[in-house]
């Protein structure tokens, strides 16, 4: 078994070979041609009167995309299993990503609330909810929708889930516990072996059981989510009970494990619940980022499409209508009997989809939802407090973490426009990871360099002349009550 600090290493070392930059710049890109402006939307919906819901059991399978499926470009003996579900299952064979849902806190958020992530650079996806401790407060999402139907709630992850914020997405909408790495190795009898991401997904799935099991007990409908992570690029992470795939690409064994795995959960759940009164559906996170099988999923990026089906007890079918991550959460509900009519955020149940169809380039689009910061550099007093790691701007804090786990080394950044007002935080390992992309821009950075690093905290102009900015060490606490603009004219 791994040791906490090998663990620890081996995860940083996986941030750094997986972080979504890529994904994310090209996801600014599409947003500029691809986005509408921030819009007020509300959740409404009908229920259903006189009849229990169906129980809902969500498993997000990290980067599982449909493609996998393509046996052109894919062995057909790497997923059999899920083959043998999608013929008793309703698939639905064209969901589509838009630009801000290609990370899993974005695609988490979009198919429960019906709207992308707005990020203002190429390193805030997994920063910007990790700052805020309800995020996307005024919306109501599929947790929220479900608890004011009466479920029961529980969200399961194998990964940290302060990570990007997930714990603090998930507890402000509408779920009753939130487990990941930490709370899993704490319910389970046994040591686990872990994953640089956390609890595999054999360890997950059997703990799932064991708490529907309990779930079915109840009165209740209830709603549970699951994300797996063994699929995790660049070449997965399998459980040590995964048998290896014969091929040399190293992703065959996590995917072919995973195909097992989640099929072998998707059976034993027959054994515990009432398939008949349940809906199971298998969703991607989101589409796969570079993986080992990167050529082959970049070939045709127009053709790529989510993986999404549902087994609820009526059979199999093929669902065409154009969908996507917003169309989750409201078709799952509809699954379920739990509602009549519904919209969550911009999102619509595929049946309504269907009866009112919308162009192709509407799936291309960005829709957001959330509520600017209006916080300003130049008018907010900026208070940096280096005991409890906090920058305060305004009336807003923010906690200086990694992406929402402990702050050990590297930079936490507040970005600014040039008239300073506020845009978004990130964080990352070192400056020499950001430099080309953010220099020059208006900053305001905590920065430590190695573990037992000095601290120390900037203003300013992003670069290599120190002329451009203001920095600070050894502060405890800093206050800025007026900071002229003209001190920092690009």
């Amino acid at each position: 078994m791994l040791s906490s600090t090998a663990v620890s290493v081996l995860f940083v070392v996986a941030v750094l070979l997986s972080y979504p930059v890529v994904d994310l710049a090209g996801y600014l890109v599409d947003r500029a041609a691809y986005s509408a402006a921030p819009q007020r939307v509300d959740t409404e919906f009908i229920p259903v009167e006189g009849a229990k819901p169906k129980n809902i059991i969500l498993i997000y399978a990290e980067s599982l995309e449909a493609t996998y499926f393509d046996t052109s470009l894919f062995d057909e003996d790497l997923l059999p299993e899920l083959r043998k579900l999608k013929e008793r299952a309703k698939v639905y064979t064209d969901v589509r990503q838009r630009p801000g849902t290609g990370w899993t806190i974005a695609g988490m958020v979009a198919s429960q609330c019906g709207f992308s992530v707005q990020v203002n650079t190429p390193f805030s996806g997994n920063t910007r909810l990790a700052a805020s401790e309800r995020p996307y407060d005024s919306a109501k999402c599929l947790g929220d929708v479900a608890k004011e139907l009466g479920y029961q709630t529980l969200a399961m992850g194998g990964a940290n889930s302060a990570f990007a914020g997930k714990g603090n997405f998930l507890r402000a909408h509408g779920f009753d516990r939130v487990w990941g790495r930490e709370e899993i190795i704490a319910q389970s009898a046994v040591p686990l072996e872990l994953s640089p991401w956390g609890v595999h997904d054999d360890d997950l799935f059997n703990l799932a059981l064991t708490e529907i099991e309990k779930l079915e007990a109840e009165e209740e409908p209830y709603l549970v989510s699951l994300l797996t992570l063994d699929t995790h690029h660049p070449d997965g992470y399998p459980a040590p009970s995964c048998a290896q795939f014969p091929s040399e690409n190293p992703m065959d064994t996590a995917l072919s494990c995973t195909d097992s795995q989640i099929s072998a959960f998707i059976e034993s759940l027959g054994k515990v619940v009432d398939m008949d009164n349940t809906v199971v559906a298998v969703f991607s996170d989101h589409l796969a980022m570079r993986n080992s099988y990167w050529s082959q999923l970049s070939a045709n990026p127009l053709k790529r499409r989510l993986l999404f089906m549902v087994l609820n007890g009526e059979g199999a079918a093929e669902i065409d209508t154009p969908i996507s991550h917003y169309e989750v959460g409201p078709t799952l509900l509809v699954e379920a009997n739990a509602v009549s009519s519904i919209n969550i955020g911009f999102g619509r149940a595929e049946e309504s989809v269907r009866a009112k169809p919308v162009s192709s380039r509407y799936f291309q689009r960005a829709l957001y939802a959330e509520e600017t910061l209006d916080l300003n550099l130049f008018r907010d007093k900026l208070t940096v407090d280096e005991d409890d790691l906090r920058i305060t701007l305004g009336d807003s804090d923010f906690y200086i973490t990694e992406d929402g786990g402990p702050f050990v080394y590297g930079v936490y950044m507040l970005v600014f426009d040039d008239r300073g007002q506020y845009l978004d935080v990130l964080y990352a390992r070192s400056l020499d990871d950001i430099m080309p992309e953010m220099r020059g821009k208006l900053v305001a950075y905590f920065a430590r360099e190695t573990r037992e690093g000095d601290q120390s905290f900037t203003v300013g102009r992003l670069s290599d002349d120190p002329n451009k900015s203001r920095s600070y060490s050894e502060f405890g606490t800093l206050e800025f009550t007026r900071i002229s603009r003209s001190e920092f004219s690009d």
